[in-house]
């Protein structure tokens, strides 16, 4: 992230950063919000490394003080991923320890970032609001998330909640198809334009991209597998309802299921949009789906039920069927 990236696609969010630091009326904290392929931690992580610029009000990427934040250097700054694994006690405990003196380094305020702060634990939230409760002078919040209405209504309200678009992403689908990819051997990963077209509504870069494909063999397999039951939602009800479910008995893993489950997520959200073209792979299946509102909310709400399960590969074709019984209302 640069500071002409940011001005150029979220410039109510860059002007409202860059007024609050020339009054030094900085939020407490910031919830940032959007879909998956939004860049928020990206955006976050970078509003962080501008608090540390002793040069401009955005993040000039030039600095001493940039390079050594870039590099890794970061003394007054403190990172949770809630993306990789769900966020724990111990965790906000151990921020709440690091924070507990003043910034390290002299004009440097101290920062944090908890990405997907909704994959978080009962004790772990209540320990992040009783922090964000008591913010010391000199200390800002980013918290990021694909699902607002997942994140306690007592964190919301202590927070200044920003909306986060994804960057060009179409343009970013078109660069997709020119990238090659490989797996955890080097072998370059064949992916089909429908894959490719998922993946830019999972991820905001490419180095996200293969940086997944490295660590989860699994994400292929599901992404051939949402290609396969969407495609036989326009035949049938019937052959839709074949398809869902003998994907669920040819995949065993859980993260397989989980990859499935955002695949289909993200494009009912598409859907529900209706910000799909002539160009999208899946253009007729959105088409189609975009007509019963009601329905894909539904189904929504059964994918959300799965993806809450993260890493518990629990009752996933009992949900496939509550997915098929609702979708079926399409029809």
């Amino acid at each position: 992230m640069d500071k002409e990236t940011l001005l150029a696609y979220e410039p109510k969010l860059a002007k409202l950063f860059i007024h609050s630091r020339e009054r030094n009326r900085l939020s407490n904290a910031y919830l940032l919000y959007g879909p998956r392929n939004a860049p928020l931690k990206e955006i976050a992580i970078y509003l962080c490394q501008s608090l540390s610029c002793q040069k401009d009000l955005l993040a000039c990427n030039e600095c001493e003080d940039c390079l050594r934040f870039i590099k890794g250097i970061r003394p007054d700054f403190h990172l949770i991923e809630g993306d990789r694994e769900t966020i724990k006690k111990d965790q906000v405990k151990d921020l709440v320890e690091a924070f507990s003196l003043s910034a390290l380094e002299k004009g440097h305020t101290l920062t944090y970032v908890i990405s997907d702060v909704d994959n978080i634990t009962e004790e772990a939230a209540n320990a992040l609001l009783k922090f964000l409760e008591e913010p010391r002078e000199g200390q800002v919040a980013f918290l990021t998330t694909t699902n607002p209405t997942r994140v306690l209504p007592t964190i919301r309200s202590r927070c200044f909640s920003i909306r986060i678009d994804p960057i060009e992403s179409t343009l970013f689908f078109h660069q997709l198809e020119e990238t090659q990819f490989q797996d955890a051997k080097g072998k370059e990963i064949a992916l089909s334009r429908p894959s490719l077209y998922l993946l830019s509504r999972l991820f905001p870069s490419k180095s996200e991209i293969a940086e997944t494909l490295l660590v989860d063999e699994t994400l292929p397999i599901a992404l051939d597998k949402v290609e396969e039951i969407l495609n036989a939602l326009l035949v049938s009800k019937k052959a839709f309802g074949y398809a869902a479910l003998l994907s669920c008995q040819q995949i065993k893993e859980s993260r397989c299921y989980n990859w499935m489950y955002l695949s289909m997520d993200a494009l009912f959200d598409e859907a529900l949009l209706q910000t799909h073209d002539g160009d999208n792979p899946f253009h007729d299946v959105l088409s189609f789906l975009s007509t019963r509102r009601e329905a894909l909310l539904g189904a929504k709400e059964i994918l959300r039920k799965a993806l809450s399960l993260r890493q518990i590969n629990l009752s996933n074709t009992c949900l496939m069927a509550e997915l098929i019984q609702k979708l079926s209302e399409v029809y």
